[in-house]
């Protein structure tokens, strides 16, 4: 079986990337057992705290949205997680050049969630039809053509492809993030779901 690995990045790794991770944790779960196996997630953050919990407000937030907060523990991004990783998705273009400055040719790779989202719009299911019958095969190849759509598919606004960090925020910027985060993560799981 093949395997394809998804790394978040936000700034702290206790917020926006842990909701991030375990939310696309759990709807690959959900949606395809067994298979989703192939898929590995894992978070970071470009200043990230090492051993911490998701901030409560976080937990809370993801726990409503079906994710599982438990025996998280935050952690910094490095060279060696950035190689590692097939995708690289940002919360927000920050983190986007962060990583590409840290690892130059990172940039083939790493996204913001919401601009991934975006590059994807007008991509349909049947787009994945001749990519394999693993669900990381498939998942590669919607990665393919969403980068090849670079360029094509401008932002109406670049702050568009930020997801707001919520951290000190009301629990009300912590649902903002989430709508944000689940909105993005939909598009990709919908095709994978075909």
């Amino acid at each position: 079986m093949s395997t394809y690995r998804v790394l978040v990045v936000c700034t702290g790794n206790i917020c926006r990337s842990p909701f991030a991770e375990r939310l696309l944790r759990a709807r690959l779960d959900e949606r395809f057992g067994a298979a989703a196996q192939s898929i590995e997630i894992s978070s970071a953050g470009t200043y990230g705290l090492v051993g911490e919990p998701m901030m409560p407000e976080a937990a809370e937030t993801l726990i409503r949205y079906g994710g599982r907060p438990d025996e998280f523990a935050s952690c910094a991004v490095d060279r060696e997680r950035i190689e590692a990783a097939d995708l690289v998705l940002g919360l927000a273009r920050e983190h986007r050049g962060a990583i590409v400055t840290m690892l130059p040719r990172a940039s083939a790779k790493t996204v913001t969630v919401r601009e991934y989202a975006r590059l994807l719009t007008g991509v349909v299911p049947a787009d994945l039809a001749g990519s394999g019958p693993e669900l990381a095969d498939r998942f590669r190849a919607m990665t393919t053509l969403a980068f090849g759509r670079r360029g094509f598919a401008p932002p109406k606004d670049p702050s568009d492809d930020d997801v707001p960090d919520p951290f000190g925020g009301p629990m009300a910027a912590y649902e903002r993030a989430a709508v944000m985060i689940h909105e993005a993560l939909e598009v990709p799981l919908s095709l994978l779901a075909g």
